[in-house]
C-alpha cells in the first residue's frame, strides 16, 4: 500500500481494515499465540489517541442513553455516570490510553481478558470498563461515525 493522501482519515480506515485482516488470520496461530487484545489496545492508540487533536470537533456529542450504550455495542460494559455523552467517552478514553492508565481484568483462573478497565489519570477512579468482546464492533462503530462526520464537515 502506498503513502497516505489524507493521513487522519485514511489512517483510521487502515486501523480497522488491519484489526479486520488479523482477525481473519489469527486463527492460524495457536491459542497462546494470538494477541488480539494487544493488537485491539494498540489500534485503540490509533483510532483514539493519535487523531484526538485533530479531530475532536468531528467525534459525535450524542448522549450516552442506553439504547444507544446498545447501539454502539457497549451491552454489558460500564461507563461512569459522569460521562455523558460520546466525545466524553472518547477523551476519558484517550486519557486512559495515552497514560497507560488502564488494567485488564479476568474473571476467573484461566486468565483470560474478560474486561479492560480504563482509569481516571488524576482520580485513579474507573471511566469506563469495556467487556473485552464489545470493543471492537465499539471501536469499529466509532471510526465509521468519526469518519463520517469528518467527510461531511470538514472544508
Amino acid at each position: 500500500m502506498g503513502n497516505y493522501a489524507n493521513l487522519e482519515t485514511e489512517f483510521i480506515e487502515r486501523t480497522i481494515n488491519l484489526i479486520g485482516q488479523y482477525t481473519h488470520l489469527c486463527n492460524d496461530f495457536p491459542f497462546e499465540e494470538q494477541y488480539n487484545y494487544t493488537l485491539t489496545i494498540n489500534c485503540m492508540l490509533g483510532l483514539i489517541v493519535m487523531p484526538k487533536e485533530k479531530v475532536v470537533p468531528y467525534i459525535p456529542t450524542t448522549r450516552l442513553t442506553n439504547d444507544f450504550k446498545n447501539e454502539i455495542g457497549l451491552v454489558q460494559s460500564y461507563i461512569s455516570d459522569e460521562i455523558t455523552t460520546l466525545r466524553d467517552l472518547i477523551i476519558s478514553l484517550r486519557h486512559s490510553i495515552a497514560h497507560f492508565d488502564i488494567d485488564v481484568i479476568s474473571e476467573n483462573e484461566n486468565n483470560l481478558i474478560d474486561y479492560i478497565e480504563f482509569k481516571d489519570t488524576e482520580d485513579e477512579s474507573t471511566v469506563a470498563r469495556l467487556r473485552s468482546n464489545e470493543i471492537l464492533p465499539f471501536l469499529q462503530f466509532y471510526a465509521a461515525c468519526l469518519l463520517e462526520n469528518i467527510k461531511r464537515y470538514r472544508n
